[in-house]
């Protein structure tokens, strides 16, 4: 209920924020680089059946660590693209967290106000240490960064381990195709909060997951993209800050 509670408050807060705003338009044309390891190549399959009719380039490798996946960024990035999907950690020593940040905060200095994916991280436990320094790094990135989209892919595999290989690390072709969903929720939430909605086909649903729809407004769109992706230190400054927010997060009950 908590939990809820605070997402309702994020989205109400965000409602304010997007009808005092300005309108504003992030760059590129609408297209989307997907950058990742194994877990990408067994995710873009079922992620181009997800997202009819956006332009999606790809570029992953097996086993790949988030230096080798920066590389693969910059490889292929272009200033076409609207959205960037950033997905890596799980290949890096869990003992260094910084590694990822590191990498994060490179892309976010070559992409201007483009918005980017980044999913949470379920990699191997090494020497006791597991992935709780990593996801710090990814939410607090997202804190940093507004709009950035947060697929919890940590939380589903927490939640159905049954979508995963017996190696623990891997999903099954149907973890794969949630992993795929989650992914293309988080860029239609990118895509929604940087241009105009469009006609678009919902998404299927899958354990646990919600169907997306088209939004029929930008303030609309706003609210329920960005709302999953910022937690509470976020509502609660945004609400510090401005009176007006303030206001919003108290509008929200409980009970609703």
């Amino acid at each position: 209920m908590r939990a809820r509670v605070l997402a309702m408050a994020a989205g109400a807060a965000l409602i304010v924020f997007a009808l005092t705003a300005p309108a504003a338009r992030a760059g590129g044309s609408g297209g989307v680089l997907v950058v990742g390891d194994s877990l990408e190549v067994l995710t873009i399959p079922h992620l181009k059946r997800y997202l009819p009719g956006v332009p999606l380039t790809t570029n992953v490798g097996g086993g790949y660590n988030s230096y080798q996946i920066y590389d693969l960024f910059q490889e292929s990035y272009d200033p076409s693209q609207s959205v960037i999907v950033f997905d890596a950690g799980t290949n890096d020593n869990p003992a260094y967290p910084q590694i990822l940040a590191g990498n994060l905060a490179k892309v976010a200095a070559q992409i201007g106000d483009r918005c980017m994916v980044v999913p949470t991280v379920h990699g191997f436990t090494v020497n006791g240490i597991g992935n709780d320094g990593k996801n710090s790094v990814v939410h607090s990135f997202a804190a940093s960064r507004l709009g950035t989209q947060v697929p919890d892919w940590a939380g589903a595999v927490a939640a159905h381990p049954e979508l995963m290989q017996s190696d623990g690390l891997h999903p099954i072709a149907e973890g794969a195709a949630y992993r795929a969903r989650l992914i293309a929720q988080g860029i239609k939430g990118c895509l929604g909060f940087s241009h105009a909605p469009t006609e678009e086909a919902p998404l299927e649903s899958g354990p646990g997951l919600a169907p997306v729809s088209k939004f029929a407004k930008r303030q609309t769109t706003i609210a329920r993209t960005i709302a999953t992706a910022m937690g509470e230190a976020i509502a609660l400054e945004l609400a510090g800050r401005q009176p007006l927010l303030a206001t919003a997060l108290a509008m929200v009950s409980p009970d609703a």
